[in-house]
C-alpha cells in the first residue's frame, strides 16, 4: 500500500500483517469488515483516538484516521468484472474505520454507478439480518482534496443490525462516492457496546467528514 501519513510513511503493524489484513478483502466487496471488527474479544475501555492525516497516492484520497491504519489490495467482483481494490483500516476497540477504493478500467459514468450500487449492496448484505426499513440513506456532499475543494455527490448509509456470528449489535455508517476512475467507500463499523448508543457520534462524523478524494 502507498498510504502515508503526512509527511512520514504509514506501514502495517506486525499485528496486522498483509497476509492477515488481506482477509478484509474477499471476492464479495466488504464482506470481512464485520469479521475484522468482531473477530476478537476486546477489553471494554474508553476508545483511544490518535487522529492523523493519511494520504494514499495509490487510492487517490486523503483521510483523517483515529489510529495508524494497515492496508491490503486484491481484486473484487464489481458489476460482473474483476477490478482492483485497495483498503486501509484502523480499529479502535470495537470500532473499525476503513476506506476502500475500487479502480475502474475507464472514466465511465455507467460503470461508476454500477460500482456504487454493488458496493452499497455488499456492505448491507454482509452486515447481518436487518429489516429494509432500518436502512437510512441521505444525499451528502463529499469535499475533494483539490484546491479549491470540489463538492462531489455522494450518499451516506446508516443501518443497525445483529451479527450472525455472535448475535452482538452492529452499526454501520458509510459514505459512498465516485470520481473519475475511482469509487470510494468510507466506512465506520461499530460493534458491541459501541453500537448500542451514540457515544462515538463525534468520532464517526470526524472520520467521514475528514475523507477527501483527490
Amino acid at each position: 500500500m502507498s498510504a502515508e501519513p503526512l509527511p512520514h510513511a504509514a506501514v502495517p503493524t506486525a499485528e496486522m500483517s498483509h497476509r492477515r489484513f488481506s482477509r478484509l478483502l474477499p471476492s464479495s466487496l466488504a464482506t470481512a469488515l464485520a469479521v475484522t471488527a468482531l473477530g476478537a474479544m476486546l477489553i471494554a475501555c474508553s476508545p483511544r483516538y490518535d487522529w492523523r492525516t493519511i494520504q494514499s497516492n495509490e487510492g487517490a484520497y486523503a483521510a483523517l484516521y483515529p489510529g495508524k491504519p494497515s492496508g491490503a489490495a486484491r481484486e473484487v467482483a464489481i458489476a460482473g468484472r474483476k477490478l482492483p481494490m485497495t483498503m486501509d483500516a484502523a480499529r479502535i476497540d470495537e470500532t473499525l474505520f476503513a476506506v476502500g477504493v475500487v479502480t475502474l478500467p475507464a472514466d465511465d459514468a455507467a460503470l461508476r454507478q454500477a460500482a456504487l450500487e454493488s458496493m452499497q449492496a455488499g456492505l448491507l448484505g454482509n452486515l447481518g439480518p436487518h429489516p429494509a426499513e432500518a436502512v437510512k440513506t441521505r444525499k451528502v456532499k463529499v469535499m475533494s482534496a483539490a484546491t479549491p475543494a470540489v463538492a462531489l455527490d455522494g450518499v451516506e448509509v446508516q443501518v443497525a443490525a445483529v451479527s450472525p456470528q455472535d448475535q452482538s449489535p452492529r452499526r454501520l455508517t458509510a459514505r459512498l462516492v465516485a470520481s473519475g476512475v475511482h469509487v470510494y467507500q468510507a466506512v465506520v463499523l461499530e460493534a458491541g457496546d459501541a453500537a448500542r448508543d451514540q457515544r462515538q457520534a463525534e468520532q464517526v462524523d470526524q472520520f467521514l467528514t475528514g475523507f477527501h478524494p483527490f
